[in-house]
């Protein structure tokens, strides 16, 4: 190369150089970098379960998965004729799918909520005519691991317009790397990686709204609630969350014009979407309990703006205390409306986030509804949690200054609360902790890095010097790390579908527990065309949608009467059993144990136990549950026992356990699995070292077995046998 070139092209090489480093040394650009590897990040965590194959997981995507077909299929491939169809149950009721809850059937419009479904069909339309060869199943798996993934995205932008753009930088990494929010927003999850991020996108809009006192973006702020309200049943959070802000900002700012237009302007398009949804409708949006908070912030708004009007006529003097007298007329009417039964009460689940004491059975027999400690609160956020308390009392301090913090302290507050009451919410808490642990912590820094006297200078005056400076620094800098590279939230993303793993929690998986896959299989192909099939409410979904045939009580619970029948029949005679599953139309009843097994040293056999903890949670440790759906006394059917002080669960030695139908299914002698451990011996004595009830559980009479699972027979498929004549 000639001197001149060589020169020249030294010289350009240098400049671009100088302007990359320009650029990288630029605080908007690194904030961006640092929020689109957030996003990445998210992303990829959530798509890790892809190593083993794209499944749903957990239950209820599966019945999403099936109404986003249901949508395709009434409209004929139109998503807009099928949702035409779905509003139009307005106008057509009775409609019902015997698929779920048979023989009487599900009425799915009136008792679903649409948004996910929705999502997944109009993509799936999408790229169909984009050209893109596609299957719903593929598309439904990727929605809520996308969707979440863009949480972190939305959090940059709520931190940035209430704080600064440090602060929506750290929340899209802690929202990226939070664990609960990753395991239920996982590949193939349901809904909650599509309501929460529109959530956050519904926030940073009505913050901005009330900031810039901007009527569009009021309304674009409820416009994007919708989807929440459409997708989430737990709308109910954050429509009740922004009309408390509000009304304790109006309370204490009764001058807050635009905060009261912001807020009317939000609230139309949210209660038109829950008015018109036919799950919920018109008494659930302005005439029940969940609509006290969001009347009485009504009430205040158009006080408000009463006052602001410039007509001399209405332009009275408005108060505090009026604001607040106002607010009780409302909420107190509302509330005696409840108590005299003109008002919708609040579903159970949502009374027992409320008032953790009042739980109904339906409420306290779900694993997920459980009471959480705050041990296990703490061991989901890590040091991120008193992070984010501490970035909530600095709002609280400030609450009677800036709309945004006093939503933020009520954010906190509000979700720490939920998450208290009951384990499923802690996702909820996520991101309240995200936005305010880097707001806890962006304070933290620019306390210390403030260039002020008292935090800069020694008690003489003197400067202090850099080492120590550095220590506090990076103390707080590594905390946040604690909570991020953490194992649980790596472990999370590197689990199988629960179908997959037939709901074992596990990490090193080889395709070992495949037990459900293969009896989900063997029933749509073995099993009659509107068959009804008895089994415990867990797994309802997976059967009616993965094999087409009927069953009688699903994940959605809400036939409380046919639970208790059906629980009924698990736990009774043969004979009454048979009774039940004839009313119900049954032909096959499915049950599902994980046993694990060991081998006997002294004899070579193997012996088959439950563990009493563990989390494997087959037909026996639910059979507890089912004993409280009906009334029973649990203890009368299930036992603990012993090995070597290792707990397993047996059967208790009552008349009950004994003659309970779901027992004879469990324990029946199959080929491979002949002894359990709390049989006796053949020479009348237990196994060595084992202390508990030694029940002798009799063979069933009126169930055939039909098909045991692979590889580990842990779903047994019963024919019934009803007797002639019966």
């Amino acid at each position: 190369m000639a001197p001149r070139a060589w020169d020249a092209a030294r010289r350009a090489a240098g400049k671009f150089a100088a302007a990359a480093l320009e650029l990288a040394s630029n605080p908007r650009f690194i904030a961006y970098a640092v929020v689109a590897l957030s996003v990445a990040l998210a992303l990829l965590l959530r798509l890790a379960p892809m190593r083993w194959g794209i499944y749903l997981n957990e239950f209820d995507p599966f019945y999403e998965y099936y109404l986003a077909e249901k949508l395709l299929e009434k409209g004929n491939g139109n998503l807009l004729q099928g949702l035409a169809w779905w509003y139009s149950w307005w106008f057509n009721r009775g409609e019902r799918d015997t698929l779920f809850w048979a023989p009487y059937g599900r009425d799915l419009r009136a008792s679903s909520q649409i948004g996910a479904p929705l999502f997944s069909a109009a993509t799936y339309t999408l790229l169909k005519a984009l050209g893109f060869e596609v299957d719903l199943y593929t598309v439904h798996a990727f929605i809520p691991a996308v969707g979440a993934a863009t949480a972190s995205l939305f959090a940059y932008l709520l931190g940035k317009e209430i704080w600064d753009e440090s602060v929506g930088t750290l929340a899209s990494v802690f929202m990226a790397c939070s664990w609960p929010f990753i395991y239920r927003t996982n590949l193939g999850a349901k809904h909650e990686g599509v309501a929460i991020p529109f959530m956050l996108l519904s926030l940073t809009l009505l913050v901005q709204a009330v900031r810039r006192n901007s009527a569009a973006r009021a309304l674009l702020s409820g416009v994007a609630m919708v989807p929440v309200v459409l997708a989430w049943g737990g709308f109910i959070y954050p429509w009740n969350l922004v009309s408390l802000a509000v009304l304790a900002w109006l309370i204490f700012n009764p001058e807050a014009a635009n905060v009261a237009k912001a807020f009317l302007l939000f609230i139309v398009p949210v209660d038109a979407a829950i008015a018109t949804m036919p799950r919920f409708g018109p008494a659930f949006a302005f005439a029940s309990l969940a609509s006290v908070v969001p009347w009485s912030a009504i009430a205040a708004s158009v006080l408000v703006l009463a006052h602001a009007m410039p007509s001399r006529r209405v332009a009275l003097r408005v108060e505090r205390k009026w604001v607040a007298v106002a607010v009780a007329l409302t909420a107190a009417a509302l509330v005696a409306g409840w108590y005299s039964g003109l008002l919708l009460s609040l579903p159970g689940r949502i009374l027992a986030v409320l008032v953790p004491v009042w739980r109904e059975v339906g409420v306290t027999t779900v694993a997920e509804h459980a009471v959480p400690t705050w041990a296990s609160i703490y061991q989901d956020y890590g040091p991120l949690l008193p992070l984010s308390a501490f970035g909530a009392l600095l709002c609280g301090y400030r609450y009677r200054k800036r709309f945004e913090d006093t939503l933020m302290a009520l954010l906190w507050l509000s979700s720490a609360y939920a998450a208290a009451s009951m384990a499923r919410l802690t996702l909820a808490m996520a991101p309240a902790v995200a936005l305010l642990a880097a707001h806890g912590m962006s304070e933290v820094f620019g306390a210390l890095l403030a260039p002020r006297a008292s935090a800069a200078r020694g008690r003489r005056g003197e400067a202090l010097a850099p080492e120590i400076l550095a220590i506090p620094l990076i103390v707080v800098a590594v905390l946040p790390l604690l909570a991020i590279a953490r194992q649980s939230s790596v472990a999370a993303t590197h689990q199988p579908a629960l179908i997959l793993s037939s709901s074992v929690p596990v990490l090193d998986y080889d395709y070992q527990y495949t037990d459900w896959l293969s009896a989900l299989e063997w029933i749509k192909a073995n099993v009659p065309e509107r068959s009804v099939i008895a089994t415990w409410w867990d797994y309802g979904y997976w059967i009616s949608v993965n094999t087409r045939r009927n069953s009688t009580c699903d994940n959605a619970t809400i036939d409380t009467k046919q639970i208790q029948r059906v629980a009924r029949a698990f736990l009774s005679s043969e004979e009454e059993a048979l009774r039940i599953f004839k009313e119900l139309n049954v032909s096959y009843v499915v049950v599902y144990e994980p046993f694990l097994k060991a081998q006997l040293p002294y004899l070579g056999i193997y012996v088959y136990y439950s563990p009493a903890y563990g989390g494997l949670g087959g037909d026996l440790a639910k059979s507890y549950q089912m004993a409280r759906w009906i009334g029973e006394n649990p203890d009368k059917y299930l036992a603990v026992g012993y090995v070597d002080g290792f707990p397993v669960l047996v059967p208790a030695d009552t008349p009950e356990a004994r003659n309970a139908t779901l027992y004879r299914l469990l324990f029946a002698k199959i080929p491979g699995r002949s002894f359990f451990i709390f049989e006796k011996l053949p020479f009348g004595t237990t196994i060595q070292n084992y202390q508990g009830p030694s029940p002798d559980i009799p063979q069933p009479r009126h169930f055939k077995l039909v098909f045991a699972s692979k590889p580990n027979a842990w779903v047994l498929v019963y024919k019934v046998e009803y007797p002639s004549g019966g």
